[in-house]
């Protein structure tokens, strides 16, 4: 009885003792947390390191039915980001007692040479990494041999297959937690797991109360075919004028979505680190253009809503009294009325873009590229003022379920009665329409005004190339904006012609191609195209491990029969440029195997799909 006695108060004491202790180090680390706060990326890797750690692919065993954070896709359905799953293979080589024989058997199924194995499993490490960017069968056909020792750990990579197309809208995640642009802002919805409708407030969910269990792509209102001609315009207009940066937007008039939203130079979100401010992304929603840029289009609309319910035509302006006779306070209140300085909300989650006035009247306050979209865009389409958005929809992958966004009231309103919207049109194609019965609007101007620079001053030019097609009814507008920031000794008309003849040129082909919207059906799978370009960037990005190689290393392995990715993983290690044709398994390859490799710059694999 007394040894049980005695026991027990030992087992109390310890316990107490623990208690003790971990209430110290709690206290401890409530100290840390408190003087040096983690930020969200440094919680985000926490919690990504917790969740590998529970995560059954960690113990070896891969997941039923893992989900992956969600695809963002352009208007049809092509891939602006995806996620895919890839797989690291570890090693306890104290675990394992049979190192030759492991070796054998691991390297026809992960493509590591087995002397090099061999070599990792003579390591004293306590883990030893053997194959990285594995895919689920080489991971499940490691498993069927349940080898000691052997485990893999399951990662997500982020991939944004178009690069710098749209990028500032599309934005970039770190850490599995998105950063900027619509990764960021609709977050929640992209992350895997289920959420509330309620935490998405602007989506119409029709009732369902959770969604998201099997994972959320959103559709963007961009085009990809209509981004990357505007990119490929704007890039090569900055060029031609010696131009800093520049931006381009095309709006559907009738909805205010936004079907290129277009910011030069431009950054790629693959490598977002590497690119620091890229040229500005704040070009879209920062008043920077002067209000007199667009004054004689505005005089015009003065002009027509002073007149009220009369229908005359205005005056020439050869004729016509200035500004058609409308003083300051008729402007202002017509300003007032068209809501031209009210804010444009940022869609993509960022601070409004507000306007600023310098001190001496209307001419100097500032407009952001955005608001002058929406300001013209009302003006022609029956004078209903859109607020502008990126977002189509919301698709979730278990109901295959596509929920528009809601149409709230702050959305839009009405700044002109109809007649006076027809009549304001009417004008506006009249005066400023081009090409056979003013088959487009088209209006460009420049200005150039001296601005603080801190404790100096600098020169800024900007030009603006305003378009809207079908000239007599307006559907699309296109707006291209370019700023220089130092003065050069050319002919303005040299600069008004060449931005405007490219303007116009643009114009055309966009809204020929650009009514030819494609039928939105969800993909069955993801884009074996872009996989593969996936495969070949992180082979680029490849670091061979610090082993010795073997002579045969230097021939070219047969690679006939197998998929892109085992071919380029046999491949990593020798310097070659890839040519890929075709998609599915490799059916030839040039140089053929056995080929010695010195010499030899570049490998072409022909790939054939099979039925």
């Amino acid at each position: 009885m007394y040894t049980v006695r005695s026991r027990r108060k030992k087992q109390r004491k310890v316990l107490v003792a623990i208690l003790g202790l971990s209430i110290l180090l709690l206290a401890a680390a409530g100290v840390v947390l408190y003087r040096s706060p983690l930020s969200l990326q440094d919680i985000s890797r926490l919690v990504q390191l917790a969740a590998d750690k529970s995560s059954p692919s960690s113990s070896g065993k891969i997941g039923a039915g893992e989900v992956l954070r969600g695809t963002i896709y352009d208007r049809n359905f092509h891939e602006l980001a995806v996620s895919y799953p890839l797989y690291s293979l570890y090693l306890h080589p104290a675990k394992n007692s049979n190192h030759a024989r492991s070796a054998r058997q691991l390297a026809d199924i992960i493509h590591v040479p087995t002397d090099e194995l061999q070599l990792r499993f003579k390591t004293s490490a306590r883990a030893v990494l053997l194959a990285d960017d594995l895919d689920k069968e080489q991971v499940n056909a490691v498993e069927h041999l349940h080898l000691d020792g052997i485990f893999c750990k399951r990662s997500e990579v982020r991939y944004y297959p178009e690069n710098e197309a749209a990028a500032h809208v599309i934005g970039y995640t770190g850490n599995g937690v998105g950063l900027y642009g619509v990764e960021k802002k609709y977050d929640l919805a992209l992350q895997p797991g289920g959420y509330k409708a309620e935490e998405l407030p602007g989506i119409d969910f029709s009732g369902n109360t959770m969604l998201g269990e099997k994972g959320t792509d959103l559709v963007l209102s961009l085009d990809l075919s209509l981004q990357k001609r505007v990119d490929f315009h704007l890039r090569r207009m900055l060029r031609q004028l010696h131009a800093a940066r520049g931006a381009a937007l095309v709006l559907e008039l009738a909805s205010g979505r936004i079907l290129v939203s277009s910011i030069q130079p431009s950054f790629n979100p693959n490598y977002f680190w590497r690119t620091g401010d890229a040229g500005g992304r704040d070009l879209l929603f920062k008043p920077f253009f002067s209000r007199r840029t667009l004054h004689p289009i505005l005089a015009r609309v003065a002009a027509i809503i002073h007149q009220g319910e009369e229908d005359q035509p205005l005056l020439p302006i050869t004729i016509a009294a200035p500004d058609f006779g409308l003083g300051a306070k008729e402007f202002a209140g017509i300003e007032q009325q068209l809501r031209l300085d009210a804010p444009v909300e940022d869609s993509l989650g960022r601070d409004a873009g507000q306007v600023t006035d310098s001190g001496d009247g209307r001419n100097k306050k500032q407009l952001s590229l955005m608001q002058i979209g929406v300001d013209l865009a009302s003006l022609v389409n029956g004078g209903w003022r859109h607020q502008p958005s990126f977002l189509d929809s919301v698709y979730d992958v278990e109901t295959g379920q596509r929920f528009t966004k809601r149409q709230q009231e702050e959305d839009e309103s009405h700044v002109l009665s109809p007649a006076q919207g027809v009549r304001i049109r009417r004008d506006l194609a009249a005066h400023f329409g081009t090409g056979k019965k003013g088959r487009s609007f088209v209006f460009h101007a420049m200005d150039t005004r001296v601005e603080a620079a801190g404790t100096l001053s600098r020169y800024v030019q900007h030009q603006l190339f305003v378009g809207m097609i079908p000239g007599r009814k307006p559907a699309m507008l296109l707006l291209m904006a370019i700023e220089q920031d130092q003065l050069r000794p050319f002919a303005k008309k040299a600069y008004r012609n060449n931005m405007r003849a490219e303007g116009t040129a643009l114009l055309t082909d966009l809204y020929a191609t650009g009514v030819k919207q494609q039928v939105a059906v969800h993909p069955a799978e993801k884009d074996r195209k872009n996989f593969a370009r996936f495969l070949i960037s992180r082979r680029l990005d490849y670091s061979p491990m610090p082993v010795d190689r073997t002579a045969g290393v230097m021939e070219m392995p047969g690679l006939v029969g197998l998929s892109l990715r085992k071919a380029l993983r046999r491949l990593n290690g020798r310097k070659l440029r890839i040519i890929v044709e075709g998609s599915g398994k490799i059916v030839a390859q040039s140089p053929v195997a056995g080929v010695r490799l010195q010499g030899v710059k570049q490998c072409k694999l022909t790939l054939k799909s099979t039925i």
